[in-house]
C-alpha cells in the first residue's frame, strides 16, 4: 500500500509539473499573440486617424479599414499592387470630379538615392522637363522604390507613426505621404523634432517624405490631389541641385523647437538670426578698433629711418641739387679711376665748385684740416 501511494504521488507530482509547464507556454503564448495584436491596432488606429483626418474627403472616407489594413503589410507589398489600388482610388476621385485638370501642371520625381524631390512642369512639347523647385527630403525603409503614382488627399496636423504629427501633408499612397518634420503636440508648432529636422537629406523616416514646412506647404498649395509622383534612385540629385538646411540642434530651446522655414509671424527665427547677424558685426567692429591704424603707425624707435641707415661717411654737406659727375670721384684715401693720386687741395677746390649748403660754404682750410 505504501509503495503504491509512493508511485501515485510521484505521478502527481510528475504531472502538475507538467501542467505548470504546460500553463506557462500558453501564457507566454497568449502574450506574444496579445502584443502583436496590439501593435497591429495601434497601426492601423494612427493611418485610420491620418486617413479620416480632414473630415472633408469623401474619397478618404470610402476607404474600409481593410484596405488600410492591407496597404500596412509594408515589408510585404507588391509595389505593381499598390500602385494598381492607388490608380483605382484615383479613378473614384475623378468620377467624383474631385480631380481638376490643374492636377496636370506639376510633375513631383523622388530621388531617395540622393533625397532630393524635384518639381517638373512641362515645356512647349508638353513633356515634363522643365525643373520649377528642388527640395532636400528624408525618406525611409517602406518608401516605394519606383512607379508612379496619384495624390490622393491632404489634410494638416496629420497624426503620424510614433504619436507624432505633420504639417501639411499630402497622401500618396497606402500610408505613404509627403509630411514636415514630425512635431511632438498636434497644433503646437514650436514642439518640433529638432534632431529629426537635422537629419533632412538622409535616409531616416518609416517610409513618408519629410519636407521642411516651406517644401510640404508648396506641395500642400501648389500641387492638387491628381498630381503625379514618380520614385526612383540615382546619385544625381537632379537639374537643381541638392539643397541644404541649416542645423537647429545647437540654437536656444525656446527657438529649435520651430521649424526655420516656417512663415508663421510668430516664428522666432527671423529675430534670432537678424540679432545674431547683428552680434557678429558688433564683435567685427570691436576687433577693427583694436587694431592700430597703419597709416599712423610709427616705426620702431630703435630702428633708424631710411634716410638715416647709413650714416654719411663721406663727410659731404646734405645738398638739395643733383651732384656733379666729378663728386662720384672717392675723396678719402680711395685711388681715382684713373690711378692718380688728388691732394687735398684738388679735393677741397672740387667741393667747394659742386656742393652748396643754404645755410653754411665749407672752407679749404677747414676741408684741409679735416
Amino acid at each position: 500500500m505504501e509503495r503504491f501511494l509512493q508511485k501515485l504521488n510521484t505521478k502527481m507530482n510528475d504531472q502538475t509539473a507538467a501542467f505548470i509547464i504546460l500553463g506557462a507556454m500558453l501564457l507566454t503564448f497568449a502574450i506574444l499573440i496579445g502584443t502583436f495584436e496590439y501593435v497591429r491596432y495601434v497601426r492601423v488606429a494612427e493611418v485610420t486617424a491620418s486617413v479620416y483626418a480632414s473630415g472633408k474627403d469623401a474619397s478618404l472616407q470610402a476607404i474600409t479599414e481593410n484596405a488600410i489594413q492591407n496597404e500596412l503589410q509594408e515589408s510585404v507589398i507588391d509595389e505593381e499592387e499598390t500602385q494598381k489600388k492607388n490608380e483605382e482610388e484615383f479613378e473614384k476621385l475623378k468620377k467624383e470630379k474631385k480631380v481638376t485638370s490643374a492636377a496636370d501642371k506639376y510633375y513631383i520625381k523622388v530621388n531617395y538615392g540622393a533625397q532630393v524631390v524635384t518639381v517638373y512642369t512641362k515645356d512647349s512639347n508638353g513633356k515634363y522637363t522643365k525643373p520649377v523647385k528642388a527640395m532636400v527630403c528624408s525618406t525611409g525603409r517602406y518608401t516605394p522604390t519606383s512607379g508612379v503614382y496619384r495624390t490622393l488627399g491632404k489634410g494638416n496636423w496629420w497624426p503620424l507613426m510614433g504619436d507624432v504629427f505633420g504639417q501639411y501633408s499630402t497622401w500618396i499612397c497606402g500610408d505613404i505621404l509627403f509630411h514636415s518634420v514630425p512635431y511632438l503636440e498636434s497644433g503646437n508648432k514650436s514642439s518640433l523634432e529638432y534632431w529629426a529636422y537635422d537629419q533632412l537629406g538622409q535616409r531616416v523616416s518609416m517610409g513618408c517624405v519629410r519636407l521642411t514646412v516651406a517644401d510640404a506647404k508648396w506641395i500642400y498649395n501648389n500641387c492638387p490631389v491628381g498630381t503625379q509622383v514618380e520614385f526612383y534612385s540615382s546619385s544625381n540629385p537632379g537639374p537643381l541641385g541638392k539643397p541644404t538646411t541649416k542645423k537647429i540642434s545647437d540654437a536656444p530651446a525656446n527657438v529649435r523647437g520651430w521649424d526655420p522655414t516656417d512663415p508663421d509671424s510668430k516664428n522666432p527665427w527671423p529675430k534670432y538670426l537678424k540679432d545674431l547677424e547683428k552680434k557678429k558685426e558688433e564683435d567685427k567692429n570691436k576687433d577693427d578698433n583694436k587694431k592700430p591704424d597703419k597709416d599712423n603707425e610709427k616705426p620702431n624707435g630703435n630702428k633708424p629711418d631710411k634716410d638715416d641707415e647709413k650714416p654719411n661717411t663721406s663727410n659731404k654737406p646734405e645738398e638739395d641739387t643733383k651732384p656733379s659727375d666729378e663728386e662720384d670721384k672717392p675723396i678719402s684715401g680711395d685711388k681715382p679711376d684713373d690711378g692718380e693720386e688728388e691732394n687735398v687741395n684738388d679735393i677741397a677746390n672740387d667741393i667747394l665748385t659742386n656742393t652748396i649748403d643754404e645755410t653754411n660754404i665749407i672752407s679749404t682750410n677747414d676741408i684741409a684740416n679735416m
